[in-house]
């Protein structure tokens, strides 16, 4: 068996890169480290851990779509965020009109004792924003 030690990143499929990039770095606050030659990929850091979004012309919407809920937000990326920012997401979304699905209450019950939160990004990727817990 291969002994894995952790994810270097992960890849997110998106239909517009300068968009994408926008959106992950101004509405979610993720740095871009850089853009390749070909201008296809923005390599892009939140905390210290790393994902890649990617413009390969076949872009293909992972979830159904339809109002947002448990079965429209199945294939997610999750970021945390800290229990004063979630607070401020929910404000921010509601304030200007932005579509998010509060699960928090559903019972989601992978990892208890976080709030769960999802909107999405341009493309149509489900983003999930998920409350840290103490002694993270």
């Amino acid at each position: 068996m291969i002994q894995t030690r952790g994810l270097l990143h992960i890849t997110i499929s998106v239909t517009d890169l300068d968009r994408a990039t926008a959106f992950y770095r101004d509405m979610l606050g993720c740095e871009l480290i850089r853009q390749n030659r070909s201008k296809t990929m923005s390599f892009m850091k939140t905390g210290n851990s790393l994902f890649v979004l990617t413009h390969t012309g076949v872009h293909q919407r992972p979830n159904q779509e339809g109002h947002m809920n448990l079965d429209t937000t199945l294939f997610h990326h999750a970021f945390l965020v800290t229990p004063d920012e979630f607070d401020r997401a929910v404000t921010y979304f509601e304030a200007n009109g932005i579509e998010h699905f509060d699960c928090t209450f559903n019972g989601h019950t992978t990892f208890p004792g976080r709030r769960h939160m999802y909107i999405m990004d341009p493309d149509g990727n489900s983003v999930e924003l998920a409350t840290t817990i103490e002694g993270e």
